[in-house]
């Protein structure tokens, strides 16, 4: 409290003093001395009433002119106005002070840190300066999506790579240290995470001057989900070969997760929404659920796109939920649902009926010879053998956890039966597709 008083205190003084300075400055140089010599003049009439010795300096009266003249009243008017105005100047510049403070201060999230978040933040990922991200998004006005807690902007980068940034909605009053611990864990998480069937971080932005910022960038597919293009009209159609293309890359990256990566990693959405489609309709999985972070509890059933809030789950025939926090043998169940979402074309609920797509395929699925009735009719053709495959490899994902095969043993059966090699699978370069392109057209 001591020190907080004297801070004031000399606060005060400084202001005090820039203020009458300011203010004799501004006054013209005769007036200003006048002032000086009549309060020196008042302050000799009083002294010798408080001192026992008077001085002889001070005990000259005051001539008689300069008492009776009406131009000291203009004085003590004069130098009353302008102690009123170096006090109103006072109370300012203490105000502007405090306010300057105020603004200045350390972010309330920085207080108080300690150990890991003392240390300079290291990744692997590349750091992008906030006027870099903004130049690629062409000023931020690309908006493809959008959330509570996230805006999600278009670009390209100066290496002419197309991306996909996400932007905190959080603003800097209520970033903590949990969402900032948290925000360094997303990156260097998702940092380690390098495949062709994912939606690959690119780098991240984290600035605190002069605005506020904490952004991930991504790589971004062009095409879009696979959702949109099972379930809405406005959509390209997948034909047959397009689907079985995607249904092995998106297994190629959940084997990744699962079996490649160290420390692995279960995959905490996954549908047909988390997975997005190049140019060429490859398959890349994105939404991996490490970038939940909300400030506060949300709709489950909110589907938002790259990275933002979107837990969506199944419930499994044997009682076990595998909506809040999905481990592996629970990825393999999603799968299940998907390929049944592949195959039939509808989605995970029926809206309509209440149902899920689950149960209304349990029939089917029980007998080999009556899976043809999934197909969806907007299929022109299908490889039957293929079908049948993909139904009893569905049946096992959706099994009790502990009959579930691994996902390693599903990229297996899915190959052999499919054909399909990850050199097939993944995303053809951009060069590479137009010359593809190219050569149909001429034929």
């Amino acid at each position: 409290m001591a020190v907080r008083s004297s801070m004031k205190l000399s606060e005060t003084m400084y202001v005090w003093i820039l203020a009458s300075g300011l203010v004799l400055a501004l006054v013209p140089g005769s007036l200003a001395g006048r002032l000086l010599v009549d309060e020196n003049l008042e302050t000799a009439r009083k002294l010798p009433q408080i001192s026992s010795s008077p001085s002889p300096v001070l005990v000259t009266s005051p001539s008689p002119s300069s008492s009776s003249s009406p131009q000291s009243w203009v004085y003590v008017v004069g130098f009353g106005s302008v102690l009123l105005v170096v006090m109103a100047l006072t109370a300012l510049g203490i105000i502007f002070l405090r306010y300057k403070r105020k603004t200045t201060a350390v972010s309330p999230w920085k207080s108080g840190m300690s150990g890991h978040l003392q240390r300079p933040f290291e990744t692997t990922v590349p750091f992008l300066k906030l006027s870099e991200v903004e130049s690629a998004c062409e000023d931020f006005s690309n908006i493809i999506g959008e959330s509570s807690e996230t805006i999600v902007y278009k670009g390209t980068l100066a290496s002419g790579t197309e991306v996909a940034a996400t932007r905190m909605k959080v603003p800097a009053a209520n970033w903590n240290l949990q969402l900032e611990l948290s925000f360094r864990r997303k990156v260097e998480a998702l940092a380690r995470m390098k495949h062709t069937h994912l939606v690959n971080l690119i780098a991240y932005c984290s600035e605190e001057e002069p605005n506020f910022v904490r952004m991930l960038v991504f790589e971004y597919a062009s095409n879009g989900t696979v959702f949109d293009h099972l379930h809405k009209k406005e959509s390209e159609h997948l034909d047959w070969l397009m689907r079985m293309r995607i249904v092995m890359g998106a297994a190629y990256g959940l084997e990744y997760m699962h079996h490649e990566l160290v420390p692995a990693a279960s995959h905490l959405g996954f549908d047909a929404n988390s997975i997005f489609l190049t140019d060429d309709y490859s398959a890349k999985i994105a939404n991996f659920g490490v970038m939940k972070m909300a400030v506060a509890k949300a709709d489950t059933r909110q589907k938002d796109y790259w990275f933002g809030r979107r837990i969506v789950g199944y419930e499994d025939f044997n009682g076990d939920s595998d909506r809040f926090g999905p481990d592996f043998e629970s990825n393999l169940f999603s799968f299940g649902v998907f390929l049944l979402e592949i195959v039939t074309g509808r989605p995970p609920h029926d809206e309509v009926t209440g149902h899920s797509l689950v149960e209304w395929a349990s029939e089917y699925l029980a007998d080999p010879k009556m899976v043809w009735y999934m197909v969806d009719p907007s299929l022109k053709s299908y490889n039957h053998d293929e079908l049948v495959a993909l139904c009893r490899i569905a049946s096992l994902c959706l099994s009790p956890k502990n009959r579930r095969p691994t996902m390693r043993r599903v990229v297996f059966m899915l190959a052999e039966v499919l054909g399909i090699t990850p050199e097939l699978a993944a995303p053809k370069s951009s060069a590479l597709l137009w010359a593809q392109l190219e050569l149909e057209d001429e034929f």
